[in-house]
């Protein structure tokens, strides 16, 4: 639960709206950080499974031999698929992190747009500056331009 600091009078809907693009943007970070530990993962497993094929498989002298030496041990297989399924967690949560920063993007725009009618009063608008550099400063949510 995010608490904003008394200095700022905001209404229920600007404190909703707030809090829902505070969520979007965590979401979309760990969203991020998760995609980038498993495409870490599946390319230096396979960096490190094709090192140890080259090397073993050098011994052999024909491709018909690599090929059976590689099918004999069933753990090749296995590691193989194991690769194969990091690399499609990998993929799947890129499109959930695309979707979560679309999702972000469009609601910090939709706050910027409605920005009238959030901050109604004088007294709202004129302090409305200093919530905007406090959510930059605290979340790294920019809500003055659309373009960010």
């Amino acid at each position: 639960m995010v608490h904003f600091p008394d200095e700022f009078p905001l209404d229920e809907v600007a404190k909703e709206m707030l809090m829902a693009v505070i969520e979007k943007k965590k979401k979309w970070e760990r969203l991020e950080k998760r995609t980038l530990l498993l495409q870490a993962a599946a390319f230096s497993g396979l960096a490190v499974f094709l090192l140890y094929l080259l090397a073993k498989a050098a011994a052999f002298g024909t491709w018909g031999e690599r090929i059976a030496w590689f099918f004999a041990a069933p753990a090749h297989v296995l590691i193989l698929l194991l690769l194969s399924t990091v690399y499609w967690a990998a993929v799947y949560y890129k499109g959930k992190s695309e979707k979560a920063e679309d999702d972000f993007h469009a609601l910090r725009c939709e706050i910027i747009q409605k920005s009238i009618d959030l901050w109604q009063d004088q007294e709202q608008w004129n302090g409305r500056h200093r919530l905007f550099e406090w959510m930059k400063r605290e979340y790294g949510i920019n809500l003055y331009y659309e373009q960010s």
